[in-house]
């Protein structure tokens, strides 16, 4: 079975083939087709956009490859230029002249990189054999860097494997740090991580060695996301207002019916404001069990329906809300009417959102609790419909 992660990619690629086909190309080559491949043997005098399923470079291309595939990119000769590649996977085992740029999946460098390699993938391998001329600056799950870097390693990394030689210095961001074979850095080796490497004592290392445990999260950024909260709260609550003011009689019906059978309302509720959710994790699904040449038209389906019960769905949740804050309100203060109690319910739930412990579940009680409440007024507005319907029936069956 093929990784799920191939939609994400294959969507990227989709993208990045329309911009580059919409622009004039200057001694390039565009090709868009189900597999690009240079041949061993054969020279491509100049630049190269590929968008296709596979990539493969078994030849000699003098440019720079600009590369997407919903598959794999596969270097297996020579590029004198850079590479910027975009798939599920990407695999270097030839040489690249420049510089390496990469988003992927999983990445396995065994050959040569004359310049700095970049990289964000959940997997990365820099082999024994392989040779990075410049720095490398990798974000990923799992790093294991067993080769010869020519200048510094940083990036961050949820495990990181250090063996080879780095001829800079190591300055990483690692959950865990282990030495996993000999190892040589020519200058400093820093890393932040709560618990200390495994192994470090056996390496050779010409500068420092400096661990520090990781920062706390910013003061800038406390204070934004208390912002971001302050001002959500403050626009909720003005949505609530305006939902109550616009239909008065739904809104109180609304919060009239947040009492009763509360679990089946927040069930129906979060049955259709977790509907993207399952409908991402079906496409999902579907384009890991598709052929790869099908990612693309199933992705031209499937991404606008997504997308579409994403805006529906952040639609809902801006009123779905009131009627619980409105409930909620008119059981502490009895006395408020329908708009004070929506205001003082809103008050209330927003101090209990800032609450580092139990904020969390705030939106997911009260956002699905609300939407149920609305649907409850839906079918009694059906069902009081049909009583009128029937009894304008038996009225007009009576006078007969």
């Amino acid at each position: 079975m093929r990784s799920p992660c191939r939609a994400l990619f294959a969507l990227s690629a989709g993208l990045a083939v329309l911009l580059l086909t919409a622009l004039p190309a200057r001694a390039a080559e565009t090709s868009n087709s189900e597999y690009v491949i240079v041949p061993e043997g054969d020279v491509f005098p100049d630049d190269l956009y590929a968008g296709a399923v596979k990539v493969v470079i078994e030849g000699t291309l003098d440019g720079d490859l600009i590369a997407f595939a919903g598959e794999s990119i596969v270097i297996d000769g020579r590029v004198n230029g850079s590479v910027y590649a975009v798939a599920p996977s990407v695999t270097v085992t030839g040489e690249v002249g420049g510089s390496l740029r990469v988003a992927t999946n999983v990445l396995d460098v065994s050959g040569r990189v004359g310049g700095d390699l970049v990289g964000v993938a959940r997997r990365a391998s820099l082999d024994p054999e392989s040779e990075v001329s410049g720095d490398v600056l990798v974000w990923a799950w799992s790093l294991q860097a067993r080769g010869t870097i020519g200048a510094d390693l940083t990036g961050s990394q949820r495990r990181l494997g250090l063996a080879g030689v780095i001829g800079g210095d190591v300055e990483v961001s690692v959950g865990q740090l282990s030495v996993v074979g000999p190892l040589t850095v020519t200058g400093d080796l820093g890393y932040r991580s709560r618990p200390e490497a495994n192994g470090l004592a056996s390496a050779d290392v010409t500068g420092a060695v400096v661990h520090q445990t990781p920062l706390p999260p910013n003061l800038r950024v406390r204070a934004l996301d208390l912002l971001g909260r302050f001002l959500a709260v403050l626009f909720l609550t003005l949505a609530a207002l305006l939902a109550a003011y616009s239909w008065p009689d739904r809104s109180a019906t609304a919060v009239e019916g947040v009492g009763r059978s509360p679990l089946m309302k927040w069930l129906k509720g979060a049955a259709i404001i977790f509907a993207p959710l399952l409908m991402v994790g079906v496409m999902a699904v579907i384009l890991a069990l598709a052929p790869a040449a099908a990612a693309f038209p199933l992705l031209a389906v499937l991404v606008p329906v997504t997308l579409a019960l994403v805006g529906i769905s952040f639609a809902l949740a801006l009123v779905a809300g009131a009627p619980v804050v409105g409930w909620l309100g008119g059981v502490l203060f009895e006395k408020l009417e329908m708009y004070g109690a929506i205001l003082a319910g809103s008050i209330i739930v927003g101090l209990a959102w800032f609450l580092p412990v139990v904020g969390w579940a705030i939106p997911v009680v009260v956002i699905p609790l609300g939407l149920g409440a609305w649907l409850g007024t839906w079918r009694q507005s059906v069902d009081v419909a049909g009583e009128g319907v029937i009894s304008s029936l038996s009225s007009t069956h009576s006078g007969e």
